[in-house]
């Protein structure tokens, strides 16, 4: 069957789209093969951005990023001239901050626009209308010329075949030197932009600050002479029973940290791949160990009375004013932590280090987070403003150390940041004004900084070494599954209920191991199978 039009496919929505992509069916199992979405490509030469040197350097094979004590004080100007073309560019982002003033009362917006040379016209969704806002875009066929997708968007490589642009032209090889600051981006980094053996958009690097562990609060443990970590479960719970003082509102924990204990066990993340075959994490014995040690913990009575019905910033919140010891979150809400916390000048927190379950060494993982959030592409009929629009998304992944980063992150001196020494501290104005979702868009690699504040920098620096040190990675990121598109998130969303039923002791762990049997029938197994393919299609282009 040809490929429908653009317009027929964007006009259906992007539930519809599934539906008619769905009919370029491929020997019956609808949608396009594995072969063809996970095809390979030329992908863009890393070029390392010869900026400031890191006072903690990363380690590119670990995934462990660069940290700066403090911003410099002469910042480099790397670019000259505005990267824009004096048109309008015309973008859709989300973003889990307050929605900030509109252009025409925002200075720094208004700054903006003159740097790049074109009027950035943002439409800022709230994080929980996103879907819907997306969805409904797409409905009315007025996608703009810049949007970012999510790599878990049924029917993908379709609906990106349909309405992106293809920028394998600009950005594959040495082409890509064309915008230094995108080539800065890692190569792990790129993987799910490749679809349909073409680049179809600029990726979103978040590194390894996706990935989830526990903090603690150093200040309060050492109040009371705490300052090592457990070494076991057991441990662990006693500890949690120790600090829990009911009376005064204070729990070790605001919400259950099953997955650590799945990490505790050395569970691996997500896929276990040998020789090519994969089985489900959900699949293994363990998980009835991690689910019957998180119910002792519930039972324990450690966890904030309210952790069931509470939303993701009351847990937040809990941590940030002691209310609770523990809270499970990833890297990149440290700064927020630092930004929100309400419990004075010595507030103070660092990673826990994760034990083995049974205190033995060596047993415990980290489940490295994915280091792209989503792709940012170009829609298809703007081909021929691509190089204007990647210059401008290449201007806004200036990195750490640049006059760039620090207009584009701070805002301008005295107005949305004041300097404590040489480091930026964000005004209520500017704190304010700078939240533009433009970091959705396009970005450099997240660098390990807490403006005047070194202890937070190192503990952040020392949390992600651990980290990375016992770090699992999936080994399926980057490849794509038609199954898991369409009906992962359903299947997924019944095993997370009947985790959460057991959690709460509606149902037995004993219920478990028929869960993920259902799972499998449901469509783990065609997930399966899809993976294994494109894991071998990905094996023979690297040969």
């Amino acid at each position: 069957m040809p490929r429908p039009a653009r317009r027929t496919v964007l006009a259906a929505g992007a539930a519809g789209a599934a539906a008619v992509l769905a009919a370029c069916s491929n020997e019956g199992r609808g949608g396009a093969p594995a072969e063809f979405v996970n095809a390979p490509v030329e992908m863009p030469r890393h070029i390392p951005f010869p900026g400031l040197e890191p006072d903690l350097p990363g380690d590119p094979a670990t995934g462990l990023m660069d940290a700066y004590f403090q911003y410099p004080a002469e910042p480099l100007v790397a670019t000259s001239g505005a990267p824009g073309d004096g048109k309008v560019v015309e973008t859709l982002v989300r973003t889990d901050s307050p929605v900030p003033p509109d252009v025409s009362r925002n200075a720094f917006w208004q700054e903006l626009n003159s740097r790049l040379g074109s009027e950035l016209e943002i439409n800022i969704v709230p994080g929980p209308d996103w879907g819907q806002k997306f969805a409904t875009t797409v409905a009315g066929d007025v996608l703009p010329e810049v949007f970012c997708v999510d790599g878990g968007m049924p029917q993908l490589p379709q609906f990106m075949d349909a309405a992106a642009l293809d920028l394998t032209p600009y950005l594959a090889g040495d082409r890509i030197a064309d915008y230094p600051f995108l080539a800065n981006i890692p190569p792990e980094t790129w993987g799910p932009t490749a679809l349909n053996g073409k680049i179809m958009g600029v990726p979103i690097p978040r590194g390894v600050m996706s990935t989830n562990f526990l903090y603690k609060r150093e200040d309060l443990l050492a109040a009371k002479g705490i300052t090592e970590d457990p070494t076991s479960f057991e441990e662990f719970l006693a500890l949690c029973q120790e600090l829990t003082v009911p009376r005064e509102n204070v729990f070790a924990l605001g919400s259950v940290p099953l997955d650590l204990i799945r990490q505790m066990l050395g569970i691996p993340n997500g896929w276990v791949e040998k020789d090519g075959s994969l089985t489900r994490n959900l699949e293994l014995d363990e998980q009835v160990e991690a689910l019957e040690a998180a119910r002792r913990l519930v039972e324990a009575e450690v966890l904030n009375p309210d952790t069931f019905a509470a939303q993701g910033n009351d847990v937040k919140n809990w941590f940030g004013s002691g209310r609770s010891y523990f809270t499970f979150d990833t890297f990149s809400a440290w700064p927020q932590f630092i930004r929100e916390q309400t419990s004075g000048e010595d507030f103070s927190m660092a990673m826990l280090r994760t034990p083995g379950y049974d205190g033995s060494s060596g047993t415990a993982v980290s489940w490295l987070g994915n280091p792209t959030y989503g792709i940012s592409a170009i829609r298809q009929d703007a081909g021929d403003r691509a190089e204007a629009i990647l210059n401008v998304l290449n201007y806004l992944a200036a990195p750490f150390g640049t006059e760039e980063y620090l207009f584009r992150i701070y805002g301008a001196a005295g107005v949305h940041y004041e300097l404590s020494g040489t480091d930026p501290v964000l005004t209520d104005r500017g704190a304010s004004e700078t939240q533009l979702g433009f970091r959705y868009l396009a970005d450099s690699p997240w660098p390990i900084y807490v403006p005047g504040n070194r202890r937070s920098t190192q503990n952040w620096y020392d949390g992600q070494k651990i980290a990375v040190g016992q770090g699992s990675a999936d080994p399926t990121l980057g490849l794509y599954s038609e199954t898991k598109s369409t009906t992962g998130g359903s299947i997924d969303g019944r095993i997370n209920d009947l985790t959460n039923d057991i959690l709460q002791g509606r149902k037995p762990v004993s219920a478990w191991p028929e869960g993920v049997r259902a799972w499998k029938a449901d469509g783990g197994d065609r997930i399966r199978d899809e993976l294994e393919k494109a894991l071998a299609d990905r094996g023979d282009s690297l040969a």
